[in-house]
């Protein structure tokens, strides 16, 4: 999968559960990917009702709660921001 524009996390996002584990105790899907500036760990969060959030956790530092996006620009920016991470996670063979 390349990433080289915006559009193309949106096709991710649009695709959320082909990349994604679901978790039936959260009622939500996940991916986990390297957080490389912290040294540690994402976990973006999608909801039923299109929610979509992120949490932070590493050896030394987790995030207190989960940062719940209120447009998917913001989500979009976000992967952006990450993209290289986001690659691995939904690309593993490269």
């Amino acid at each position: 999968m390349q990433i080289k524009k915006k559009d193309d996390i949106g096709l991710i996002l649009d695709n959320f559960s082909s990349y994604a584990k679901w978790d039936p105790s959260g009622q939500k899907l996940y991916l986990v990917f390297a957080d490389n500036k912290r040294g540690g760990q994402w976990t973006l969060m999608n909801y039923n009702d299109d929610r979509f959030s992120v949490h932070g956790r590493g050896k030394d530092y987790l995030d207190e709660s989960e940062a719940f996006f209120e447009e998917r620009n913001s989500v979009v920016s976000f992967l952006w921001n990450n993209r290289a991470a986001l690659k691995a996670a939904v690309d593993p063979s490269e």
